[in-house]
């Protein structure tokens, strides 16, 4: 059996639709330079983390003491990374990709540093 086809009278819908489609809208939107960074302390953050975490399992736990203070490094430049990120929310006008990507990883690195520290404590 064939389907009968429906026909449209007047303007169909898809004409304007694809109108819309076509349009280029440009915005006054731009990547804020601090969240621009926070992402890029994030990235490096997190690689200088699995680097410890390889050189501290390669000695199997017992590495040197300058594994501790360069995670400690880390740490303190995650904050920083993190600040940067959070203050980049306010401002006006601005694309927010790149200061919650920041946030997310630096926020990510911090998390698993101080979790790792305080279990070492205990």
């Amino acid at each position: 059996m064939r389907r009968r086809r429906t026909v449209r009278r007047g303007r169909t819908r898809n004409r304007t639709s694809n109108k819309r489609k076509h349009k280029v809208m440009f915005s006054n939107k731009y990547h804020p330079v601090k969240g621009i960074w926070s992402a890029v302390i994030g990235g490096v953050c997190l690689i200088i983390m699995v680097f410890l975490f390889m050189v501290s399992g390669a000695h199997r736990g017992s590495s040197a003491t300058w594994v501790g203070v360069a995670g400690f490094w880390t740490l303190g430049l995650s904050i920083a990374g993190f600040v940067l990120g959070t203050k980049s929310y306010r401002m006006d006008d601005v694309y927010m990709i790149t200061p919650m990507l920041g946030s997310i990883l630096n926020g990510v690195v911090m998390l698993v540093l101080i979790v790792l520290y305080v279990a070492g404590m205990v």
